[in-house]
């Protein structure tokens, strides 16, 4: 199955072979990897080496290490919190702003919610529109919790999924995800929250009416307004901090 690698970089190698093999599907989740001993005659490097590269892959997200009589190394498909954590600990050192992440979102999700408007299912349409009735509930009480952040994201991983195209829900969960995070630091208002209610329901209406045209028209309206609101809110921050600098 494997082949000898070359001592300079070999945990590399052999985490690229395994890799290529899951690409090539020849690997699948729920699958083995050869005993220990196996794979030490098959790659032809010491323990050590094939330990480094088993918890890499460990760390990736693509294998299980499991103990006992029955245990080893098993493939399992990466989950998505996994890429979104180890892409979030790259960009979080650069220094992110909403406009950053408002300019891939103006890519992206415009084209996600007309895809969605052609392909959702029932089950995820239904689910839109229980977000928005969710957050409906939740600004009763006037103020913008974590709670109402929560549903908003979701909405948007909703759309995503909607489009059946799984590179375009990583994107749309992964923007998504920092864009919650920085609204934690800059604390949007009641007011901001019925907005992005306001823009919700259209996308929702336009998605459930299978009106590709408008669905993406409405969420870029939605972009283009929550953009301007938090970079707002963005400078206040700023000059907090370097007041109290």
């Amino acid at each position: 199955m494997f082949n000898a690698v070359r001592l300079n970089k070999a945990s590399q190698q052999i985490v690229s072979q395994i890799r290529a093999l899951i690409f090539e599907g020849r690997l699948s989740p729920g699958d083995k990897l050869p005993s220990e001993s196996a794979l030490l005659a098959q790659f032809h490097v010491s323990k050590q080496t094939l330990k480094e590269a088993l918890r890499a892959l460990e760390y990736m997200g693509l294998i299980d290490m499991r103990k006992g009589v029955t245990g080893g190394a098993f493939i399992v498909e990466v989950d998505t919190a996994v890429i979104r954590e180890v892409l979030a600990n790259f960009l979080y050192f650069k220094n992110l702003s909403i406009r950053n992440l408002s300019e891939v979102r103006k890519i992206v999700e415009p084209y996600a919610a007309g895809m969605a408007a052609r392909s959702i299912s029932e089950k995820d349409l239904q689910t839109l529109g229980d977000l928005v009735k969710s957050s409906k509930r939740r600004q009763e009480s006037r103020t913008y919790s974590t709670e109402i952040t929560n549903v908003d994201l979701e909405f948007h991983r909703v759309i995503a999924n909607g489009t059946n195209n799984p590179i375009l829900v990583l994107m749309v969960d992964f923007v998504e995800t920092v864009m919650a995070d920085l609204k934690k630091v800059v604390k949007p208002g009641a007011a901001f929250a019925a907005e992005v209610l306001r823009a919700h329901e259209n996308i929702y209406e336009a998605i459930a009416a299978k009106d590709e045209e408008r669905a993406a028209s409405e969420m870029q309206k939605h972009i283009l307004d929550v953009e301007e609101n938090l970079a707002k809110l963005e400078k206040k921050v700023e000059l907090w901090k370097g007041l109290k600098e």
